[in-house]
């Protein structure tokens, strides 16, 4: 178990999130739990979800033993979204807020489907979040955006494209 109060973000956490300061790891595990429940909203968290998600954390440096406790022995599906945003405070060189939902929603589609109750769940979050009803569908818009980019970047360089 990482015993450090907090780690530092890779030039990719800079690049894609503008992380400028280290994490505290403590923030981190409720941080990951959240965006967990959220795409276990659906009653399933399917392979691709997960991949992408340790995909992401292992991009942004996440330590291997943060992401085993908070993500893969994490049970998501028997989490109560409301309790761990709680007691959550924050001090990040961004808005988390914001992010945290990016994150579950990018995961939450990363199957192809965006399940009603993952979109419920990532809603109820926005608002214990305090985070407006237009901001949310702009981050979901963002995430529509990115997917159709990446189907245009594979069909121009005439890969397959799903």
């Amino acid at each position: 178990m990482t015993t450090a109060t907090s780690y530092k973000q890779t030039p990719y956490g800079k690049r894609m999130y503008n992380v400028t300061r280290p994490i505290n790891t403590d923030v981190a595990r409720n941080y990951l739990k959240v965006i967990v429940a959220i795409a276990s909203a659906d009653g399933e968290l399917a392979q691709k979800e997960l991949d992408w998600f340790l995909e992401e954390q292992q991009l942004l440096g996440t330590p291997s033993d943060l992401i085993e406790e908070n993500v893969l022995n994490f049970d998501g599906k028997n989490a109560d979204i409301e309790e761990l945003l709680g007691g959550m405070h924050y001090d990040f060189s961004l808005n988390f807020r914001c992010c945290m939902l990016y994150q579950a929603i990018k995961m939450s589609r990363a199957d192809g489907v965006y399940h009603e109750k993952e979109k419920a769940a990532v809603a109820r979050a926005a608002q214990l979040l305090g985070i407006e009803q237009k901001v949310l569908v702009s981050i979901e818009s963002l995430v529509e955006i990115e997917e159709s980019a990446a189907r245009l970047r594979f069909a121009i360089f005439e890969t397959d494209v799903e």
